[in-house]
């Protein structure tokens, strides 16, 4: 299985030049945007290194990496444009692993990732944890949903999609953060992509009893995950249409 990274970078065109080069290098890459989301991720999933890139994030970065550092065992790369020797040695003792003074290349990146994967974890598997929500339950390991007994039958980024949702619950959900998830930063596919996605997986939560699991829409924004009573999810099923 590849490496997982969780890379952590307020800049939306740098994810989306970054993911086909980081799938070259051979790892699989979960990108947020906040220190939130990142804690929930985390939460979830067991990853093999987090790639925080400080640009953006100026005057938090001894912060979040004293948040992050609460995973022990996780390393954490920290790239950080410019960054002279006393700014080095001050993330390193709040708990960066390494740092990275850009500019550098993918390959080089890549490789410093490697090593510390190695260094800190060598051939150790990926350990993801079972997400529930609800009725819901989602395996990342398999790839494999259910609700209660009843399996639900995903394509690979419909199941990408449930999960992002499912990590969040309750969070909204941007179009153009499922359009990465999906590998279609493309604005122009973002609002279709994300709504093709989020109406079969929501015909498909029904179908298997999974009625109580609603997907909202927030219009012209994106999505979120909630969990409704059974009694009511059973009694509005028969007279709603579910529809983007």
């Amino acid at each position: 299985m590849l490496p997982l990274l969780l890379i952590i970078t307020s800049d939306r065109a740098l994810t989306d030049s970054m993911r086909h080069e980081i799938g070259v290098a051979g790892f699989k890459a979960y990108y947020v945007e906040t220190l939130a989301s990142a804690r929930a991720v985390m939460a979830q999933w067991r990853f093999d290194a987090v790639v925080l890139y400080a640009e953006g994030f100026e005057g938090r970065i001894q912060g979040m990496l004293a948040s992050l550092c609460r995973d022990e065992g996780v390393p954490i790369l920290l790239v950080e444009p410019g960054a002279d020797e006393e700014e080095q040695l001050r993330v390193l003792e709040a708990g960066a692993s390494q740092v990275v003074v850009e500019p550098t290349s993918a390959r080089v990146l890549a490789a410093q990732l490697h090593r510390l994967i190695d260094v800190a974890h060598p051939r150790r598997p990926h350990e993801p944890k079972e997400v529930r929500f609800g009725p819901l339950r989602l395996d990342p390991s398999r790839a494999a949903a259910s609700v209660g007994d009843s399996p639900v039958a995903l394509t690979g980024g419909e199941f990408e999609v449930l999960l992002l949702l499912a990590s969040r619950p309750g969070e909204l959900v941007h179009r153009q953060t499922i359009a990465r998830t999906l590998g279609r930063p493309d604005r122009a596919e973002t609002r279709r992509g994300a709504d093709m996605h989020v109406c079969r997986i929501r015909k498909k939560l029904r179908d298997a009893g999974g009625a109580s699991v609603q997907i909202e829409t927030v219009y012209g924004r994106g999505y979120l995950l909630r969990l409704r009573a059974e009694s009511s999810a059973r009694d509005e099923a028969r007279v709603v249409e579910w529809s983007v």
